[in-house]
């Protein structure tokens, strides 16, 4: 009996900078090497500048308290279609409960985007973009959030010395079943991982996780 192993993709749109192939599981891990040679990044993460901080602050502080407050809490849907979100001030679902009023989310609101800088060239790229990326990145059909433009910083260290970028992503399905269910491009199907963790190693070979994100 032949065991068939299924190699689970690098993202299409890292290849030209992945090398040192690894696989485990589900987890495909890989460097990242800049076409000019170099192997060494500084890392830039977005953030939300004061007014975006601003607009925001309503809809994540609701979003806290619906999971903060309460016992527990869930979300149910009117005759209208609207969704209403729920705590419970018990254990009981049957007990008392308060409606959370989540305001609509703004398009800043949620997204993350860290790219890489080389240290020798200066050649720039996005290894992960919340909405583009990922399987929820793939089939996100929001325009309005493809359109924003992220600010950036320097995700900075101690000695603000380059670092080699590690990265592991989770398939869980072969293409053949994947697009079964959901009809696509095997590009698209390499770009929907359903996990992805971002690591530096240092000069010392000390390995750090800086980023771990669930994207479906």
């Amino acid at each position: 009996m032949v065991c068939v192993v299924n190699i689970m993709p690098i993202p299409n749109y890292l290849k030209v900078i992945a090398y040192n192939e690894r696989q485990k599981g589900d987890f495909t891990s890989f460097y990242l090497k800049c076409k000019c040679g170099c192997t060494h990044f500084h890392i830039y993460e977005s953030y939300l500048d004061k007014n975006e901080k601003e607009l925001c602050k309503p809809y994540f502080d609701a979003l806290e308290r619906s999971i903060k407050d309460g016992y527990f809490s869930n979300c149910t849907q009117d005759e209208n279609g609207v969704i209403h979100h729920w705590i419970y001030l018990t254990h009981s679902i049957n007990g008392p409960k308060e409606e959370v009023i989540i305001p609509p989310k703004p398009i800043c609101a949620c997204i993350k985007v860290i790219k890489v800088k080389c240290s020798e060239c200066g050649d720039e790229n996005i290894v992960y973009d919340s909405r583009f990326c990922g399987y929820n990145g793939v089939f996100n059909e929001n325009l309005a959030e493809k359109e924003y433009n992220p600010h950036f910083k320097l995700k900075k260290r101690r000695d603000n010395m380059p670092v080699e970028i590690c990265i592991s992503v989770e398939h869980t399905e072969s293409f053949e079943k994947f697009s079964k269910n959901v009809p696509c491009e095997y590009s698209d199907y390499t770009n929907a991982f359903l996990w992805i963790v971002i690591y530096s190693i240092d000069d010392n070979k000390k390995k750090r996780k800086l980023f771990e994100f669930e994207t479906d």
